[in-house]
């Protein structure tokens, strides 16, 4: 498993070189999601959004469909609203 931050400046293509990169991925291999944070952003949304892409394994298990793994890019992270 590795984790990437990608930082810069507005507007410098981050986002769209993750996306480009994401859609090359082998899909035999990857499952991927790419999930955008705003300042709506809750934590139950950010659960919804990707429970939704999630199989049920078993109980209380959730992982991608088949042997796959998951890659999921999660763009503009400094965005949610704080929890009260």
């Amino acid at each position: 498993m590795k984790h990437v931050l990608l930082v810069g400046p507005t507007g410098t293509g981050k986002s769209m070189n993750s996306e480009s990169l994401m859609q090359s991925l082998d899909i035999k291999i990857f499952s991927n999601m790419t999930m955008t944070f705003s300042a709506q952003t809750d934590v139950n949304s950010a659960q919804d959004m990707m429970q939704a892409k999630l199989a049920r394994r078993k109980f209380g298990v959730l992982g991608p469909e088949g042997m796959k793994k998951m890659c999921i890019f999660v763009d503009d992270l400094n965005m949610p609203k704080k929890e009260e």
